[in-house]
């Protein structure tokens, strides 16, 4: 096996294991907070708090295995996205 395809095998599997955790955090916010619509409305900050509040759990509770900081900004886009109807 080359060099090149020994990274890519574990560059593959790295955002694998990130879309999995955004996914769990993604999942977390929106069971902390039913009304969604709420949340949008109270813009970045309080996305942030809400998204912030699930990492937090769900590192604490060892079901992260990347970076919580990749994992929340790529959570926050992803939600910011669905409040923007996108």
């Amino acid at each position: 096996m080359s060099v090149l395809a020994a990274a890519l095998m574990v560059a593959v599997g790295a955002h694998a294991q990130s879309a999995s955790d955004v996914d769990a955090t993604v999942e977390a916010v929106k069971a902390a907070n039913p009304d969604m619509r709420s949340l949008c409305q109270k813009g970045p900050d309080g996305m942030r708090a809400a998204v912030g509040q699930a990492i937090a759990s769900l590192a604490s509770q060892g079901k992260l295995q990347s970076n919580p900081q990749d994992v929340g900004n790529a959570a926050g886009q992803r939600l910011g996205r669905e409040c923007r109807g996108g």
